[in-house]
């Protein structure tokens, strides 16, 4: 492998501790295995002595870079992916729990065409540090289990991440949130043919960790995203009848203290803020003030079959079993279908 050209890409904030070791295991690659290899650091200007530390290491193939007005581990991971120009592109944490020494079995699966690789923690030969705790390790599991929409990989959210750099170039809509990269490359990028790399992850040493309840909101945020992306129809309308569903229970509680006509303007109003914001997301043509009325239009309408629908069973379906409930429900799921359809091509348009 002595050929290909190489950048690590080391998103940092306030790590200089952890630096200096991590730098020096990997020049211990560059010398050994892969000598046209060179380190970009992005540094969300943690002001801790990064800067100071990398001019005093005064290496030629170690490159700094400092975001004074943006912040993120996603964000600066693209921001080292765009800086690069080698043929391959490494992307790994900077409080040491990667081990760089892992670095050219991953290089090698992507010149033996993979499209994109994990150090990975749950393939066998990979294993995870002692004292690593049971609710961080529940937290990686179910984390690995709401991305299994988009891939199959064991370890989806390891930062140890391997990809040609012509395959971060070809990915589109780009839209990273929060600190997990690597989903939204193996989608954004099209990567089906994904090589997991058995290591041993190490608890971090120096520093304090990142993993927050911030952060775990941020990654469903980003789940939801990557969704919108890959399966928006299903999404929108999926969130749409949950949305009704809520609606229902929010109808009931005004009931009981307004006026039917007050309850229902109430509930309408209820399901076009959530409808608006997250099942027709990307629907913006339009006034808020015009997508009001449209929806409580439509809705009504509804409403209005909902009733006649509910009241036809009730009266003439007399040999259906709790006929007035099989009416009200097969009303709502045509009620739901009927406003959705006609809510999406007239009121929500993009």
């Amino acid at each position: 492998m002595q050929q290909e050209t190489v950048t690590i890409i080391l998103p940092t904030y306030e790590e200089v501790d952890s630096l200096p070791s991590l730098i020096a295991a990997v020049e211990k690659v560059k010398e050994e295995s892969l000598p046209n290899l060179q380190l970009i650091i992005v540094d969300d200007n943690s002001d801790d002595g990064t800067e100071e530390l990398i001019t005093s290491t005064d290496k030629s193939w170690v490159r700094l870079i400092v975001r004074r007005d943006e912040k993120g581990l996603s964000t600066a991971v693209i921001r080292g992916l765009e800086e690069a120009d080698s043929d391959f592109c490494i992307v790994m944490d900077a409080d040491g729990s990667h081990p760089a020494s892992v670095i050219p079995a991953m290089i090698n699966a992507l010149v033996s065409g993979a499209d994109f690789t994990v150090g990975s923690r749950y393939v066998p030969g990979g294993s995870t540090e002692d004292g690593w705790g049971v609710l961080r390790w529940l937290n990686s599991k179910i984390a690995t289990l709401m991305a299994r929409p988009f891939t199959t990989v064991k370890d989806s959210m390891s930062g140890f991440l391997g990809l040609q750099h012509k395959t971060f170039l070809a990915a589109k809509d780009l839209d990273p949130v929060g600190y997990k990269i690597g989903l939204e490359l193996i989608v954004k990028c099209g990567c089906k043919n994904v090589v997991e790399v058995p290591i041993h992850f190490r608890t971090r040493q120096l520093g304090e960790s990142k993993l927050t309840l911030k952060v775990q909101w941020e990654y469903l945020q980003h789940v939801i995203r990557l969704l919108r992306y890959t399966h928006p129809k299903f999404v929108s309308f999926f969130t749409f009848a949950t949305v009704g569903v809520s609606g229902l229970g929010v109808y009931i509680l005004a009931l009981l203290v307004t006026p039917l006509i007050i309850a229902i303007w109430i509930a309408m109003t209820w399901n076009f803020f959530w409808d608006r914001k997250y099942a027709f997301w990307d629907a913006r043509s339009t006034s808020i003030f015009s997508q009001y009325l449209g929806f409580v239009s439509i809705c009504s309408v509804g409403a209005v079959a909902n009733y006649f629908i509910t009241s036809w069973f009730v009266e003439h379906a007399h040999g259906i079993p709790l006929a007035g409930l099989v009416g009200g429900l097969s009303a709502s799921v045509i009620g739901i279908v009927f406003n959705y359809v006609f809510n999406k091509v007239l009121v929500f348009k993009k």
